[in-house]
């Protein structure tokens, strides 16, 4: 069912992505432009970031963790290496997953991208932990959320902040 849900909003992502201005300037502001790499030989988008979300820990000083949709253009190749969250000294790619009826939890180095599979940062799943916040921001703040690719290349977002614990996903269904 999931899967399902998915389908619709990753083809709305992908064609969104079209009009992403590869040049971009990334901002903490709710408007913040997303830099898309782009495929000069078909102008398709390599890579889209949406659905954003920052989720505040429920204990000041605790990590928080952030959630988002990558989908990965047919053309893609690479891994993702990195991400950086404004207002978070250090933001980790983890994995969370069953092993043995327990959920585990591993640091990720690099995320190899499958051409034309997204990849969904969602809780119980890959997610990132972000780590020595400055307090500063709020349930309905943005911020910007960037990722980093081996080739160097770069798409920054703007995240929506949510309350601990809090559903509101960046319209994700989880």
């Amino acid at each position: 069912m999931r899967r399902n849900c998915l389908i619709v909003p990753v083809a709305l992502i992908a064609l969104a992505g079209c009009s992403a201005r590869p040049d971009a300037t990334p901002s903490d502001s709710p408007d913040a432009a997303t830099s898309t790499p782009v495929d000069v030989s078909t102008g398709a988008p390599a890579l889209a970031l949406a659905d954003a979300v920052v989720q505040l820990p429920a204990v000041p000083g605790r990590p928080a963790a952030a959630y988002f949709v990558l989908t990965v253009g047919p053309d893609a190749k690479g891994s993702l290496v990195a991400v950086s969250v404004a207002h978070f000294a250090r933001a980790e790619l983890h994995q969370s997953k069953m092993e043995g009826g327990m959920m585990t939890m591993d640091p990720v180095s690099a995320l190899p991208l499958t051409p034309g599979k997204p990849i969904v940062f969602a809780p119980g799943s890959y997610h990132v932990m972000l780590f020595d916040g400055d307090g500063t921001l709020k349930p309905d703040d943005h911020t910007a959320l960037t990722l980093t690719f081996d080739n160097g290349d770069k798409i920054t977002a703007s995240a929506k902040v949510t309350a601990p614990g809090g559903d509101d996903m960046g319209g994700m269904k989880m």
